[in-house]
């Protein structure tokens, strides 16, 4: 017995059956070459194998068994491919190294350092599994709803079942409605325990057919959409609706709208800290050119290159990412004011706040205030409503329960529109469309609000404002290149900033040069210094929200104000009077904090300088019902749109979690962003042949630009628009809270409130 255990351990004996299966070896090339016993031994190998494999793929059930009907996100977000594919490594060694070695060749493994087959093994030994019971679809789940969010077709998706990688095509839009349905409760779970607000924006689409009817006709069509945004904050506080009505009947009382003295006061209070704003920014264009080389600078560690302190910065973190939940996407236009309130009569059925009793008694809308965001036109809309029905029983019906405020994304697209219609003259004045010229940027001619006219002009902005300041560095600092400044002291370089900011780049400066005799006037340089500080506030704003410091874009609205109502942008010159108003007189501390800190900007990812305007992101989502996982063929209706536009943003953390999952070559998101240097280096220096920031008295220009800052910074112009403004608000409006007419049909019975109680009569 022992002889026996000895010999079948021994290192021996494999090599024995191995010459057994091979044949005896010749000693010479005569005869015939003995069998031996290979087919014998093969096929105990394979049966043997067989054996293996079938105990493996028991073992394997476990793992990649997978519900079919009652798949939820978190379900498919918990899936780890890393973690997978090491237990099934281990769970199964023998198919495992069967396939690893049917994948490469001995030779292929010695070259290869980067690429590994464990992805496609991890697919093959799930397509057996899947072949073995449908229930065994773990991985075959994960790719169907990818494959389905990343646009493939029907006819493909048919064929990828029939290969055992994807579930069938009807069980992917039967999870895409389940997704919808679990987003919704969801949704209602999350806004009975969190503060929350909401955003909409109309959407358009072109329905195309291919086989003409009556009935049936290519056409274009519009919708809204609307988004609620969760507030998972336990700090959180939730503006109260009565206290807010207190407030602001006491202030329309006492008639304390906000003056033309208030607003001017309030951009002197901010002047030196935006001045030093200004000088930072100006010496961050230095640091940034390349041809100062800042990482081998002598005194690169020095205060004056840090960026200054936010005002009001925003946290960041995960747990400050955004939460968002998209209602149904309805059929119906929000650009008319009747149009407008079907839709927000629309969102409230969709939250099941249709019922006064229901939302009176029980929901915290009766206490508290819903911030309601949208481009201008929204707000008009509702600012309308409120003042039609001012007069109506109750705040229901009063649409007191909303605040309505613009979105900071319309708003900069309106103040690129500004910038265009000032600067985009003839050549000769090295303004928007020369710059343009030399950026050889297309499609910046007409202004729009659609399309990348918004991209385009913003980054056109950023490379004109770099360009003119890299050549103020050049000319102030009297060096022959950026290079050269490198030789100068912290304190040097900082007393040029200054100098730049002061003697080019402001208001000041524009004075100075102004009071000069007509004579002795260099219109072309007078130019260049009003652009250049319009400039900087532009790029300041753009990066405040980039950043998160809400309380710098609190600062610059009194500037922002100044250029609408000067460049005749009266409708966000109007939007821009009622914010102030609310900031300054209206709003109650904790509605100011409210939406300043959770209203005005998101953050999708919660990363440090990842925050865009919550319209912006209203845009990304009307992006996505659109294009990114837009309804394609003869079931595109309005009517499945809406059933599944609740499942977007799960469909968007899946795809982002698969490509993450999968993607070794981590294949970004967003398109790869082209080298900008040579074009900010071809337009410095046609800004420095044309010394366009060099002063030469009598130069002349065909045409000059308006001043649009000083033209809307006079008080009477502030004091004419505030009172067109006034003249549209709300002079009053009834304070009784009387649901007889809602609700005796419904309940037989009358609830009669005041302001501070609710008495129920039978």
């Amino acid at each position: 017995r022992y002889c026996r255990a000895g010999f079948l351990g021994s290192l021996d004996f494999p090599q024995l059956v191995r010459k057994w299966r091979n044949g005896r070896d010749r000693v010479h090339n005569k005869g015939f070459r003995s069998l031996g016993a290979r087919r014998p031994l093969d096929k105990f190998s394979i049966d043997n194998v067989n054996m293996l494999i079938n105990r493996e793929m028991r073992e394997l059930a476990p793992i990649v068994r997978a519900p079919i009907k009652y798949l939820t996100a978190e379900n498919l977000l918990e899936l780890d491919l890393q973690k997978l594919s090491t237990t099934m490594k281990a769970k199964a060694p023998v198919l495992w190294s069967i396939l690893h070695n049917a994948s490469s060749t001995p030779q292929q493994l010695e070259r290869n350092t980067y690429k590994d087959h464990t992805e496609p093994i991890v697919m093959m030994v799930s397509i057996c599994a899947y072949g073995r019971s449908q229930r065994r679809c773990l991985l075959q789940q994960f790719n169907s709803i990818y494959f389905k969010v990343s646009g493939l077709a029907a006819k493909a998706h048919d064929t990828t079942h029939a290969y055992g990688v994807t579930m069938s095509h009807s069980w992917v839009y039967d999870l895409v409605e389940k997704l919808s349905e679990d987003a919704r409760q969801a949704l209602f779970a999350d806004i009975s325990l969190w503060a929350w607000f909401a955003s909409q924006d109309n959407l358009n689409l072109a329905f195309q057919v291919y086989e003409q009817r009556r009935n049936k006709q290519s056409h274009f069509d519009s919708g809204t959409a609307g988004t609620i945004f969760v507030i998972k904050d336990p700090a959180v506080v939730w503006p109260d609706r009565l206290q807010y009505q207190a407030q602001r009947a006491a202030v329309a009382k006492a008639h304390n709208l906000i003056t033309a003295l208030d607003i001017l006061k309030l951009e002197r209070a901010a002047s030196p800290r935006l001045e030093a704003q200004a000088i930072s920014r100006v010496i961050q264009f230095l640091i940034n050119t390349p041809s100062f080389d800042f990482d081998t600078y002598e005194y690169k560690h020095d205060p004056i290159f840090s960026p200054l302190p936010p005002r009001q910065q925003l946290p960041t973190g995960k747990e400050h990412a955004v939460c968002q939940y998209l209602l149904d996407t309805v059929h119906l236009e929000s650009a008319s004011q009747e149009g407008t309130r079907k839709c927000m009569d629309e969102w409230m059925r969709q939250l099941k706040f249709d019922s006064p009793l229901e939302t009176l008694r029980n929901h915290p809308t009766f206490k508290h205030l819903l911030v309601w965001i949208g481009n201008q036109l929204t707000t008009v809309r509702i600012r309308s409503i409120k003042k039609d029905r001012s007069e109506d029983d109750n705040f229901l019906d009063r649409f007191e329960q909303f605040v309505e405020i613009f979105g900071w994304f319309h708003t900069q697209l309106a103040e690129e529109t500004s910038f265009h219609k000032q600067y985009y003259k003839d050549m000769t004045l090295f303004g928007l469309q020369h710059g343009f010229e030399i950026l050889q940027r297309k499609g910046l001619h007409t202004t729009s609000t659609s399309g990348a006219f918004h991209h385009g002009m913003q980054e056109g902005l950023r490379h004109i404002a770099e360009a003119r300041f890299r050549d103020l560095w050049v000319i102030v600092s009297k060096c022959k290149s950026i290079a050269d400044l490198r030789a100068l002291p912290p304190y040097r370089i900082k007393a040029i900033a200054t100098r730049i900011v002061q003697h080019h780049a402001s208001t000041g400066a524009l004075v100075q040069q102004k009071s000069k005799p007509v004579e002795a006037h260099d219109e072309v340089f007078i130019q260049s210094i009003q652009f250049c500080r319009d400039l900087l506030d532009y790029v300041e704003f753009d990066e405040a929200m980039k950043t998160g410091d809400v309380g710098c874009m609190e600062e610059r609205i009194p500037r922002l104000l100044f250029r609408f109502s000067g460049g005749k942008s009266s409708n966000y010159a109007i939007e821009l009077l009622e914010l102030l108003q609310g900031l300054q007189k209206e709003w109650p501390p904790e509605l100011r904090s409210f939406i300043m800190q959770y209203c005005w900007l998101a953050n999708t990812t919660g990363r440090p300088g990842q925050f865009l305007a919550f319209d912006m992101l209203q845009e990304h989502n009307i992006r996505d019902i659109k294009h990114t996982f837009a309804v394609h063929g003869p079931f595109a209706t309005w009517e499945y749109i809406k059933k599944i536009s609740a499942s977007i943003p799960v469909q968007r953390k899946i795809k982002d979690h698969v490509e993450a999952e999968i993607n070794h070559f981590r294949r970004g998101k967003a398109h790869t962003t082209p080298e900008s240097e040579t074009d900010i280096t071809n337009l410095q220096k046609a800004y420095n042949f044309g010394n366009v920031h060099v002063y030469r008295a009598g130069r002349t220009a065909p045409s000059t630009p308006k001043d649009f800052v000083a033209i809307g910074s006079d008080a009477q112009k502030i004091q004419a628009s505030i009172k067109r403004w006034a003249e549209r608000r709300v002079s009053s409006k009834s304070t009784k809270e009387d649901f007889t007419e809602d609700l005796e049909d419904e309940y037989s019975h009358r609830i009669i409130a005041d302001a501070d109680t609710v008495v129920v009569v039978e």
